[in-house]
């Protein structure tokens, strides 16, 4: 409901991604703000099914712990779309959003302890983060790749999370899916909008919580270390 909407304003106000760099693949100006459509979408659907189904303060918390640092991510990289804000500023807005991200899921003990060092989990938990809210802004350059990669990734995150009943980020990670199936509509080649870093950005957070907080069923466990690296290769290794 939501993509056609966004990207008709966009057109109308020029937000578009023109061909200017190597790594671009479009022949044409392609509209962004799709990932406004992307963060509505989501953000509507995971706080109604909260309300609707076991919402309590611990349920509501525990969303917003991932949805506002996503949330303000996203309004970030909007304004990026917009103005177009120096890499500088991006990479020290993101570390922020990256250590603040971190610290719930630490001070929550919802990582538990991988590497023995709370300071080295900390670490590999704001890189984790960073880097990936910037594999997938720049795989959002090719016609449905960053879509493609996070759909495939959520489908195989609520697999896992659902079998070992972490019903919570089963969930999210199923409402990111529907979200990807949707917007790839309008993003499969040629794509008639791009995600942009509202979405890219807001997505990275969520992406990156959601597979570090899964907890596969593997023994030994720091052999689990390897799934999230998995789920995310494509763009990782772009």
């Amino acid at each position: 409901i939501f993509t056609p909407l966004a990207r008709k304003f966009a057109l109308h106000t020029g937000i578009v991604d023109s061909p200017n760099q190597a790594h671009k693949t479009h022949k044409e100006p392609v509209p962004y703000l799709g990932g406004v459509a992307i963060f509505i979408g989501i953000i509507l659907v995971s706080y109604c099914t909260a309300i609707y189904k076991n919402f309590s303060e611990k349920n509501f918390n525990l969303l917003t712990s991932v949805m506002a640092p996503a949330l303000a991510l996203g309004l970030i990289g909007l304004w990026d779309d917009i103005k177009n804000i120096s890499p500088l500023l991006r990479f020290i807005i993101q570390s922020v959003a990256g250590i603040f991200t971190a610290w719930i899921l630490i001070s929550n003990n919802t990582v538990g302890n991988p590497t023995g060092s709370g300071a080295l989990d900390a670490l590999i938990t704001i890189v984790w983060i960073v880097g990936i809210c910037n594999s997938i802004n720049f795989f959002d350059n090719v016609d449905g790749g960053a879509a493609g990669s996070i759909a495939i990734a959520s489908i195989s995150t609520f697999l896992i999370a659902f079998g070992g009943k972490q019903y919570f980020i089963s969930a999210l990670a199923a409402v990111t899916a529907g979200a990807m199936f949707s917007f790839l509509i309008w993003n499969k080649s040629p794509a008639r909008i791009y995600m942009g870093d509202a979405g890219a950005l807001f997505l990275g957070i969520i992406l990156a919580v959601l597979t570090i907080r899964l907890k596969p069923d593997i023994q030994p466990s720091w052999k689990s270390l390897s799934i999230p690296l998995f789920l995310i290769a494509v763009p990782l290794l772009d």
